[in-house]
């Protein structure tokens, strides 16, 4: 064994005059080794940065403007089904309300390429463009024209603001570090922003498929259509809720006519008017069908609505409908709804309510007195507290959701009348 041994450590060179071969053989292997893990670790690591790319259409989010310093968010690219048209949507914050301006000629846009170490390159698609305000809502954006859909890359895009509506006294702030170097920042009301339009993040917006830039189609489908999703969502619940309490006040009347004490029952008080008659109808959305609950009431708050809400949109419209005849004023129309009162049922007062029992005697006096009343003062407290339950849930419904949605009909209007674009030829310069 020992000879057999030797034969063989002497074929693979492993006794001790070879150490210096041994030693050359294992280096070069682990050369070899490091090197195609180098190798795998580049192209893994340049792959992921491709995919990275690919992908990610918004490098910014927020902004501040170099001298006036108003604070804003990126809310997102958006392209055409073609992808050869995108928007760069913004919006300054509600801190800078009436501090911008709310006409697109005083904005003008710079664009070139870059790469993620900010260098600047040329651009890899031929680019036009224009800028749109959306009224005094605060949201502007960028609108980036191409003949042939955006190549991958990451684009450099500067805003300038040539009217500045407020005055800020240099205070020193420094300036982001990718613009420390360019004096235009310090010389007018500027802000950076990094997209790659041609990215798969971007998200389709069919109102960027026209000819013709609308702000209005774009305000609606960017902005309002979820705010008014929100809205139906919630009133859909207020719905479920005023089932529930309805369901409650029922139930407590069962009780009216079933819970004695030694034969004497609660007499059945008079139905507030604000929930008398009142019934949600319909069945809530499933897997197969949409909700169509809906609120039957005949008395309804005099500062809310009860169109039906359901069957129509506030891109359609719902003040036209619901004005009455002879105002020609939407403004002047909720102004006095907003201000209305109910004459003829001037508060909700259920506290006052009269509990008689059916020999005679005023529940209210057994409030505190007598335990024994118990049983039926819990149903008065009950019953109470659900008229005051549902009618918070009512006028929640009827005055607050309804304006919600008139209020967004009325800011879709304003971009309508006061949105505006700026497709001048300096409107967008690429360099």
């Amino acid at each position: 064994m020992k000879e057999t041994a030797k034969t063989y450590a002497a074929k693979l060179k492993l006794g001790p005059h070879h150490a210096i071969e041994r030693f050359g053989v294992v280096t070069g292997v682990v050369a070899i080794t490091f090197a195609m893990l180098l190798v795998g670790t580049i192209a893994s690591a340049t792959a992921n940065n491709r995919a990275r790319l690919d992908e990610t259409a918004l490098y910014t989010t927020s902004f501040t403007t170099s001298k006036t310093e108003l604070t804003g968010k990126v809310h997102g690219v958006y392209t055409n089904d073609g992808r050869t048209r995108a928007l760069v949507l913004m919006r300054f914050d509600g801190s800078a309300a009436g501090s911008f301006s709310t006409d697109a000629a005083n904005y003008q846009a710079f664009l070139t390429g870059s790469n993620e170490q900010l260098d600047t390159q040329a651009l890899a698609t031929s680019i036009t463009g224009s800028i749109v305000v959306f009224g005094s809502t605060g949201y502007l954006g960028v609108v980036l024209d191409s003949d042939a859909p955006f190549e991958q890359q990451i684009a450099s895009l500067t805003l300038r603001a040539n009217s500045e509506l407020v005055y800020k006294e240099d205070s020193g702030r420094e300036l982001r570090e990718d613009l420390q170097d360019d004096g235009s920042f310090t010389e007018f009301d500027q802000w950076r922003l990094f997209v790659n339009p041609g990215a798969s993040g971007t998200e389709e917006a069919a109102s960027l498929g026209g000819e013709r830039i609308d702000p209005a189609a774009l305000y609606y489908e960017l902005v309002v259509a979820a705010q008014e999703q929100e809205i139906r969502e919630a009133m859909d619940g207020q719905l479920m809720e005023m089932r529930a309490v309805l369901n409650r006040i029922d139930e407590y009347n069962g009780e009216m006519s079933r819970v004695n004490v030694d034969g004497v029952f609660i007499e059945p008080p008079e139905v507030p008017v604000q929930v008398a008659g009142d019934a949600v109808t319909g069945e809530p959305a499933d897997a197969e069908a949409e909700s169509t609950l809906a609120l039957e009431a005949d008395w309804v708050d005099p500062r809310g609505y009860d169109f039906d809400w359901r069957s129509g949109s506030v891109e359609e419209g719902y003040l036209d409908a619901i004005m009455p005849a002879g105002e020609t004023s939407y403004v002047t129309f909720l102004g006095d709804k907003a201000r209305a009162v109910d004459e003829e049922n001037p508060g909700f007062a259920p506290n006052d309510m009269a509990w008689l029992l059916t020999d005679g005697n005023d529940l209210k006096e057994h409030r505190q007195t007598s335990q024994a009343m118990e049983p039926l003062t819990n149903i008065m407290n009950n019953t109470t507290q659900a008229y005051q339950d549902y009618h918070r849930l009512k006028t929640a419904y009827q005055v607050d959701s309804y304006s919600e949605l008139l209020d967004l009909e009325v800011a879709l209007r304003g971009v309508d009348s006061s949105g505006s674009v700026n497709a001048g030829e300096e409107a967008l310069l690429t360099y």
